[in-house]
């Protein structure tokens, strides 16, 4: 919007309404909930609102291996959350922010956020030796029965996803390296059928995923030693992550350390390049080496952007069978409306497509905003009668985008059935999980024929990734390769 002044007639002088600037990712914005510790010092790690976590870590100092030890009586605990931040955000180009968290963990002789203190339960037997597995090789199976007594049921806990991927079947647990070399504690948990009111059992496992015929190098091998990080307008410098460390930053190859850089005061956003020692970690040939590597970052100028329904990134939005229109939600801005289709939809017999026009209130920050923007959705609305087939399939964890899961390889492990006979044929299928449709909130899955370990992203190959709405509709086909510096191109099928 412009003003006009009269300041001396016939002339004019023209001033610009400056625009607001754009919202900080923070840790109200993540909104993260759902962390617990129970009463053995095991983590559930939050769900985040917005962003993806990357990593977490505790200034604790009885937090060692991803567990805090047993209390008699309730400890408060805080871990830090590492978090990706998505696109749209004043400091989207820092990439990560950290956010804590903080729950009390039961005490296991009183407790007052527990009604009941857990007594008696399983016990070990024995303890589990550590796993050496390495980069691109097998998978090990444990058999849980041997190292528990008196247990029914079993659990575990991952906390590094990244370096290796555990499966539960039955008193089975398989564990499959990824793709980068480094160590990690997993947990066996074995339970009795009185759980929670009966204590379970935790056995530890470490972890070790090896590659040390290989030296680590800035493609560290198989993915670039250093993902994210950025540069923001100011000139704050926010580092890269690596499994090496850093030590030094530098403008030029072989220069004197930095610690920011010169702000842009530019409108466009600029290209600025960083060089980074790293301290090369354990597994690699060359462990403790350093080795310099360079990145680089966008950073932005002055001028904020416009705002496009790619930003808004709808989720949510579905058709029910009976014809009616879910307005769901958007991650930038708010949907505030649809366009009522000029004859409303009714029950149909066979899965029908739909397209709804959405209505979306712009945030500040942005040039357009305070106005609306419509945004297509195309939807399939299910037919009457189930259509849950029984084809099966299996897919990973979700992720926010298609290219979400090139940072490591992950397992498709998570059985799935649909109507559609083949990967192709996916797109607007509904798929069910248990005979009732999958709650796939909208994100993002890999998706396989068959259960497999390291299936999915940074595995050197071109996978399916399929969107999964909220009503078990997929929304979305692709196929996906995820490039050598760590991003990926998708292919829409």
């Amino acid at each position: 919007m412009s003003t006009k002044i009269n300041v001396r007639s016939p002339f004019y002088l023209h001033l610009v309404e400056p625009s607001p600037p754009l919202p900080d990712f923070d840790c109200t914005v993540a909104g993260l909930v759902g962390f617990v510790v129970d009463n053995q010092g095991i983590i559930t790690l939050p769900s985040p609102a917005v962003g993806v976590i990357d990593s977490i870590s505790s200034d604790d100092g009885d937090f060692s291996n991803n567990k805090f030890p047993t209390e008699t009586t309730d400890t408060s605990r805080t871990i830090k959350i590492k978090l990706l931040i998505p696109i749209g955000y004043a400091n989207t180009s820092d990439i990560f922010f950290e956010c804590p968290v903080t729950a009390t963990q039961p005490g296991v002789t009183s407790s007052v956020v527990q009604p009941t203190v857990c007594s008696g339960g399983p016990g070990t037997s024995g303890s589990i030796s550590g796993q050496s597995l390495a980069v691109g090789g097998s998978s090990v199976d444990i058999a849980l029965a041997g190292f528990f007594t008196s247990e029914t049921t079993y659990a575990f806990s991952n906390l590094n996803p990244n370096l290796v991927t555990a499966a539960l079947s039955g008193s089975t647990l398989t564990l499959s390296p990824n793709v980068i070399a480094g160590s990690t504690t997993v947990y066996a948990i074995g339970r009795d059928a009185s759980y929670p009111t009966t204590c379970e059992a935790t056995q530890s496992i470490a972890v070790t995923v090896t590659d040390s015929t290989t030296a680590f190098s800035c493609t560290a091998p198989t993915n670039p030693a250093l993902q994210g990080g950025g540069i923001s307008q100011a000139g704050a410098i926010t580092n890269p992550t690596t499994i090496g460390t850093i030590t030094k930053i530098m403008a030029t190859s072989g220069g004197g350390a930095i610690t920011s850089v010169a702000a842009n005061s530019g409108s466009s956003a600029q290209n600025v390049t960083l060089f980074f020692n790293i301290t090369v970690p354990s597994g690699y040939s060359n462990a403790a080496a350093t080795v310099e590597c360079s990145a680089t970052f966008s950073q932005p100028g002055t001028t904020a952007p416009t705002f496009t329904c790619s930003l808004a990134n709808l989720t949510g939005q579905a058709i029910a069978r009976n014809g009616a229109i879910f307005l769901g939600t958007s991650t930038l801005g708010t949907v505030k409306s649809f366009t009522p289709p000029t004859d409303p939809f009714k029950d149909v017999p066979t899965d029908t497509s739909r397209t709804v026009v959405y209505q979306v209130e712009i945030p500040s920050g942005y040039l357009n905003a305070g106005s609306t923007i419509d945004c297509s959705v195309t939807m399939t609305q299910p037919a009457t009668v189930s259509i849950c087939g029984s084809n099966n399939f299996f897919i990973s964890s979700g992720k926010t985008t298609q290219e979400g899961h090139c940072n490591a390889a992950y397992g498709a492990n998570k059985a799935i059935s649909s109507t559609a006979a083949s990967l192709n044929a996916l797109l607007n299928s509904q798929v069910c999980q248990g005979g009732v449709a999958f709650d796939g909130n909208g994100l993002y899955y890999g998706v396989f024929t068959s259960s497999a370990s390291s299936a999915i992203g940074a595995v050197g190959k071109s996978y399916y990734v399929i969107k999964i709405e909220s009503t078990g509709i997929v929304s979305e086909l692709a196929i996906v390769s995820c490039n050598t510096t760590g991003g990926g191109a998708g292919v829409i099928v």
